[in-house]
C-alpha cells in the first residue's frame, strides 16, 4: 500500500514545486501571472492532498473496486467542498474524460491541447499554467500524470480486473479513460480565480 501512496503522490502532488512554464500570455502582467500561479497551486495541491487521502482509504478498504465507487461518487462531491472553502472554482479535466461532468470547455481544451503539443513536440511536460479566460477571470492549470496505481482503472481495458471494468462499463458507457501507461499525460486540475482577487488599479 506504501507503494500505492508513493504512486498517487507522484501523480497528484509531484508537480507542487513546479515554476510556471506554460506559454507566456500577452494579456498577463509578471505580478498578476505570479499572484494567480500562487492562489492557484495552493488551491490545486490542497485539492489533491485530500483526494489522495480519500481514495488511498478507499483502496486500503476494497482494492481498486472500492476506488471506483469512490471516484464516481465522492471526488465531484469532494471538489465542491474545497471549492467552497477555497473560494476558487476547481475541476478536473481531460480531453479523455470519464464523468461528462469531467468534459473540457473552450479554455479548458486550449490548456490541453497547449500541453498535448508542447509533450510531442519536446518530449517535456510543461509545468502549471495561467491563462487569461474572458475579462473577469484568470484560470490555473496543474497538469497530472499517470502513476502505476493509477493503471488499475486507467489501464488497457484487457488488463484491467473484470469487477473494476464491470463497474466501468455500467457507470460510464462511454469511458474515454482508459488506455494508458505510466508517465502519460492524463489531464488537468484548473483553478479559476476571479479577476478581482487579482487585478490592481490600472490593470
Amino acid at each position: 500500500m506504501d507503494r500505492f501512496v508513493r504512486g498517487l503522490l507522484v501523480l497528484f502532488l509531484g508537480l507542487s514545486t513546479a515554476t510556471c512554464g506554460g506559454a507566456e500570455d500577452e494579456d498577463l502582467s509578471p505580478e498578476v501571472e505570479a499572484t494567480v500561479f500562487e492562489l492557484g497551486s495552493s488551491a490545486s495541491q490542497a485539492l489533491m492532498g485530500l483526494l489522495v487521502t480519500q481514495l488511498t482509504t478507499a483502496m486500503q478498504e476494497g482494492g481498486a473496486v472500492r476506488a471506483v465507487d469512490f471516484c464516481s461518487t465522492s471526488a465531484l462531491e469532494l471538489t465542491a467542498g474545497v471549492t467552497q472553502e477555497r473560494g476558487f472554482d476547481m475541476k478536473r479535466t481531460s480531453m479523455k474524460y470519464r464523468n461528462p461532468a469531467n468534459a473540457p470547455d473552450e479554455d479548458e481544451t486550449e490548456a490541453l491541447r497547449y500541453y498535448e503539443s508542447a509533450l510531442a513536440e519536446t518530449g517535456v511536460l510543461p509545468g502549471p499554467w495561467v491563462q487569461k479566460a474572458g475579462r473577469d477571470e484568470y484560470r490555473f492549470y496543474r497538469p497530472l500524470t499517470i502513476a502505476p496505481p493509477c493503471l488499475n482503472c486507467h489501464g488497457s481495458p484487457g488488463e484491467i480486473d473484470p469487477a473494476v471494468q464491470a463497474i466501468l462499463d455500467e457507470r460510464y458507457p462511454e469511458d474515454l479513460a482508459t488506455g494508458y501507461a505510466p508517465g502519460d499525460f492524463r489531464g488537468v486540475v484548473r483553478v479559476s480565480v476571479p479577476a478581482d482577487r487579482v487585478d490592481t488599479p490600472g490593470d
